[in-house]
């Protein structure tokens, strides 16, 4: 049992990262914004997150331009919220905030894991203001089907409920994300994925235990996937970093943020 529930941690983590939160009484967004400068970098933690994870890159990159992290609704120190947290209320509600702090386009926008999601879907909602995309190891939509396909009934079955299990065990922000997951991979089928702007997509391919090299293939052939034909994006990989690659190799977002930001610059 030790075994599968390490399993099903690591697998929801390297699927779309999971994190704690605080829930607070106010309608208010917990955010940090520093440096100055356009354009503005905006962050979009993974599933359940808070801005603390990017206090790393966020504070190089704020030496060269404006920043902003922050918590969405219901996350870390953000009010609670009773909207469902499917993907348009979560563009919706990022949209709103940048435009009620007054903070301008052009964007750079920086999405790890479940933030993937979400900043593609707020360019592809809203093109004219977004001029560049970083992905860190994203949540992609094919990723959990395409894994749970090779599977075995009883591997996929105990693979999903444990899964299920373990967000129902959650605070009821994580568990509201989660259960718009499938939601939202059926929306972001439907989106291309973007072919006139920069894009750096960065993925780890290390493959640890136990999940297998064959699932780690498929996340390969995805990105690829991703990239193939659209000469404005690129895919910088690792194997030293596990899901948290912001975490545990700083550096290599670092340097793609700023590269992406001289590239938008030199437009």
């Amino acid at each position: 049992m030790k075994i599968k529930h390490s399993f099903l941690i690591l697998f929801c983590s390297i699927v779309f990262s999971c994190f704690s939160q605080t829930n607070r009484k106010e309608n208010t967004i917990n955010f940090k914004i520093k440096g100055t400068g356009s354009p503005v970098v905006v962050f979009e933690s993974g599933l359940g997150e808070n801005l603390e994870g990017w206090k790393q890159v966020q504070d190089s990159i704020s030496k060269i331009t404006t920043t902003i992290s922050y918590d969405r609704l219901g996350l870390g120190k953000s009010s609670t919220t009773e909207k469902a947290r499917t993907i348009d209320n979560l563009v919706t509600e990022l949209n709103s905030f940048l435009e009620d702090n007054k903070i301008k386009e052009p964007y750079i926008l920086v999405g790890h894991s479940l933030g993937g999601f979400i900043v593609r879907k707020f360019q592809n909602s809203y093109p004219e203001k977004v001029k560049g995309l970083v992905l860190v190891d994203p949540s992609h939509e094919k990723l959990m089907e395409s894994i749970l396909a090779t599977k075995s009934k009883e591997e996929a079955e105990m693979m999903t409920n444990g899964m299920n299990g373990f967000y129902a065990n959650q605070p009821i922000a994580i568990q509201n994300e989660f259960k718009e997951l499938p939601n939202m991979q059926k929306e972001l089928k439907t989106i291309d994925f973007p072919k006139d702007i920069p894009i750096t997509l960065l993925a780890s391919y290390q493959v640890p235990p136990p999940f297998k090299p064959e699932d780690v293939k498929i996340k390969k052939e995805l990105f690829n996937n991703w990239i193939e034909d659209r000469p404005k994006a690129k895919l910088i990989s690792t194997v030293k970093s596990g899901h948290y690659i912001h975490y545990s190799e700083p550096t290599i977002v670092i340097n793609a943020v700023i590269e992406m930001i001289k590239n938008v610059k030199n437009k």
